[in-house]
């Protein structure tokens, strides 16, 4: 990268940031949502897809009709409306993820549901400005696209700790931390893989902070 695109993500670091959902505002890593349905069901990579599938359909769907009917709404009658609308996508996203992936979706439990009322689909509520369809389209998939590679990222690391796999296939013949597959063993595994990600964007950003101020020196 040139100095002068390190210039300007620094001039525009704030902006960038918020652009960059799947690495610098990262839903899960970064900001901190969705962290039940990935904790506590998020134990194997099958689950990790069966919560991104319902994800991929629930978010953007639900962020574009929101932006379309709220426009006119305030926060207060946001603050309900959104999650009623979360709620309808919802049934058809299961109806349609039962019929076709079969029982496998039961494996989730109550945190396949409870992504209705996750900050991750209703937190666009609390916002006062207008939302085009086009950006809700947008930032709903990068949204989408963050928890897609945090959430199968922390699954692959839980099963292969946990039971020696990756999606089913045996990769070593042992268990190195059979509490993975637990609620307080995810804790752990999201906490640690959080800790790492953060310190790779705070390394990131000061480069793109050294680099800006050389070429500035250098112009």
């Amino acid at each position: 990268m040139k100095n002068k695109d390190y210039s300007y993500l620094y001039a525009n670091w704030d902006d960038t940031v918020r652009r960059r959902k799947i690495t610098l505002s990262n839903p899960v890593f970064v900001k901190g949502l969705a962290l039940a349905p990935v904790v506590v069901a998020g134990t194997t990579v099958q689950n990790g897809i069966l919560l991104c599938i319902a994800v991929f359909f629930l978010l953007t769907p639900t962020r574009i009709i929101t932006s379309l009917i709220t426009r006119h709404m305030s926060v207060p009658f946001k603050t309900f409306f959104y999650p009623f609308v979360s709620a309808l996508v919802f049934a058809f996203v299961y109806y349609y993820m039962y019929r076709y992936l079969g029982t496998r979706v039961l494996l989730l439990g109550v945190y396949l549901p409870i992504l209705v009322i996750d900050p991750l689909i209703v937190k666009n509520f609390e916002k006062t400005r207008k939302e085009s369809v086009l950006y809700s389209v947008i930032n709903g998939l990068r949204n989408t696209m963050g928890f897609v590679v945090a959430c199968l990222l922390v699954c692959a690391v839980r099963e292969f700790l946990a039971f020696g796999t990756i999606a089913g296939i045996k990769v070593i013949g042992v268990a190195l931390l059979p509490m993975a597959q637990y609620s307080f063993g995810g804790f752990l595994i999201v906490a640690l893989l959080s800790g790492i990600w953060s310190t790779a964007i705070r390394n990131y950003k000061y480069k793109v902070k050294v680099e800006a101020m050389h070429s500035e020196r250098l112009s």
